[in-house]
């Protein structure tokens, strides 16, 4: 089949570069809801379903929730009991389900030994409620704070802290939203699974702090979990045509996934389905990326292996051996129907091309205290503001000049991609996204509507490269 456009996803074991992103409009205004099929009731129990979060208001357009980040001890795998920092108690937090307008209200407590924030990866709020320093104190120890802000759009978004990141979410801060929209595709069932990893002493306890080569990569750990279960195995049907919603919250590790005797039809990415959705044998996901994928299970009972298969995103990375992720069991009774893939999805609104107003250079250095990740030759907090009026479209230039991938992420908005290396972007690859990768040597020129005041972060997605200087801000004004 022709190559679709898609974001390093390898079609038929072509390696493209191409973007995936989401399809939800930029307008501040949200949607008008329909009603939207939820998944048939094929799922098979196999204890690795995220935990719905009770909703405290009975209104029909908004959701309420408590929340409360407090420490506690889980195992993973055979290793010993590990002490680990929760939302409400488990790893990963617990899955909030909405729909695209409602007010989501988030009464927050901190109950950790140290300040924290939350940030809402991926969803467009004010900038209040994004959860960085810029606009927001710190939440200290015994202290609460409610966020509150209106889902402007569908899709699975992700929240995490944007305080010492690198050790707060390695520890176990990060849960995720899943926000339904109109006309959502038809499956027989349904998964969020949430990707990370966490490096283990032998004790169970967790390698906090990392020497200068570890943090040249990010943290990699050396277990690899999904929904906060080590290498689980998943339960499947005979014939279900699955919807799987993925999130990468690791540190540093990229997943390159491949599904041994099965391809993905990839349906949707960061800000929601795509206009065109299409196959993919592997889906490579750097750190803060989601992705919305169908898969068909095998018509006869079996077992489907789900790897991480090497990609080189610099330092001899790509040496590295595939990694089991999980298992599929195709087990019991067949589905009893088919069900038809997608073959088109929502166009977003296309944002105008023209000159850059901003270059942003991406780089790294040897400093004598340490490895320190730069962008345009500064390290944050060192690195100067950029200013974009209110309401204005802004182009700008990501140079990629380091020896190794960086996944840039946008706080707050959506962007799109105009140009890969000076060649324009395919008509057909028009998406949102708001974390995307920028590959060694090379550089991306993307476009941005500012329509929100405040002040807002960009930075590397590798957490490890954000907390040592690869992050800046930009003011809308």
């Amino acid at each position: 089949m022709p190559a679709k456009p898609s974001f390093l996803l390898h079609l038929s074991g072509i390696a493209l570069l191409a973007l995936l992103a989401g399809a939800c409009s930029t307008s501040d205004e949200p949607a008008p809801e329909a009603a939207s099929t939820p998944p048939a009731k094929t799922s098979l129990d196999d204890g690795t379903a995220l935990l719905p979060v009770q909703d405290e208001d009975p209104s029909p357009d908004a959701f309420s929730l408590s929340l409360e980040a407090r420490e506690s001890e889980v195992t993973y795998g055979a290793s010993p009991p590990t002490k680990v920092w929760t939302y409400n108690g488990t790893v990963p937090g617990p899955l909030i389900e909405a729909k695209v307008g409602d007010r989501l209200t988030v009464k927050f407590t901190n109950k950790l030994p140290e300040p924290t924030t939350i940030h809402w990866h991926g969803i467009r709020l004010p900038a209040a409620m994004d959860g960085t320093l810029a606009m927001q104190q710190p939440i200290e120890p015994g202290a609460s704070f409610t966020y509150e802000f209106t889902l402007k759009d569908a899709g699975l978004f992700w929240f995490h802290p944007h305080m010492r990141s690198d050790i707060q979410v390695q520890k176990g801060l990060y849960g995720t939203i899943r926000v339904r929209g109109q006309a959502e595709p038809e499956a027989d069932d349904e998964r969020v699974l949430v990707l990370d990893d966490v490096r283990l002493k032998a004790d169970g306890s967790l390698a906090e702090y990392l020497d200068d080569e570890a943090r040249m990569m990010g943290r990699e750990g050396n277990t690899i979990l999904v929904n906060g279960k080590q290498t689980p195995t998943l339960r499947f049907r005979p014939g279900a045509l699955v919807r799987l919603r993925l999130v990468n919250t690791a540190n540093g590790r990229f997943f390159n996934l491949k599904l041994a005797g099965a391809s993905f039809r990839v349906i949707g990415t960061d800000g929601g389905l795509i206009p065109g959705p299409h196959d993919a044998e592997q889906v490579l996901m750097s750190p803060g990326e989601r992705y919305d994928l169908l898969v068909r299970m095998p018509a006869s009972p079996g077992t489907l292996e789900l790897t991480s298969e090497p990609y080189e995103r610099g330092h001899d990375s790509g040496k590295n051996p595939p990694l089991k992720v999980a298992t599929f069991s195709v087990e019991q009774e067949p589905v009893g129907r088919t069900l038809p893939l997608p073959a088109a999805g929502p166009a977003p609104e296309r944002l105008p091309d023209g000159p850059a107003d901003f270059s942003l250079n991406l780089d790294e250095k040897v400093m004598p205290d340490g490895v320190v990740f730069t962008i345009n030759d500064a390290v944050f907090p060192d690195v100067p503001s950029l200013m974009a009026p209110l309401g204005s479209t802004r182009v700008f230039e990501v140079n990629n000049k380091s020896e190794m991938d960086h996944p840039f992420h946008l706080h707050g908005f959506f962007f799109q991609i105009l140009a890969r290396n000076g060649q324009p972007e395919p008509a057909d690859a028009l998406l949102n996204k708001d974390t995307i990768i920028v590959p060694m040597k090379s550089s991306l020129k993307l476009v941005a509507r500012f329509d929100e005041p405040g002040m807002w972060m960009y930075h590397c997605h590798i957490l490890e490269h954000a907390e040592h200087g690869m992050m800046g801000e930009i003011h809308v004004e």
